[in-house]
């Protein structure tokens, strides 16, 4: 689930996806806001039919924890 959430991290961003990896910070990604985390989660969570818990999806630090909190539907 880590390459998919890159996957949609990058398009979110207009980024590389190879600029992300599993130990990205989330918060330390150059202008990406929480509106834009919660538009990637509902985009991760529609796209890939993935569900992510919002409590987990807060308490997510880095882009490795994000997809061990998500589960496939």
């Amino acid at each position: 689930m880590l390459n998919e959430i890159i996957a949609v991290l990058a398009k979110t961003t207009n980024q590389d996806p190879a600029n992300f990896s599993g130990d990205t910070v989330i918060k330390d990604i150059p202008g990406f806001d929480s509106l834009q985390y919660v538009m990637m989660i509902s985009d991760i969570q529609e796209s890939h039919n993935i569900e992510i818990p919002l409590d987990k999806a807060i308490e997510a630090e880095t882009i490795g924890q994000l997809a061990e909190f998500a589960v496939k539907k």
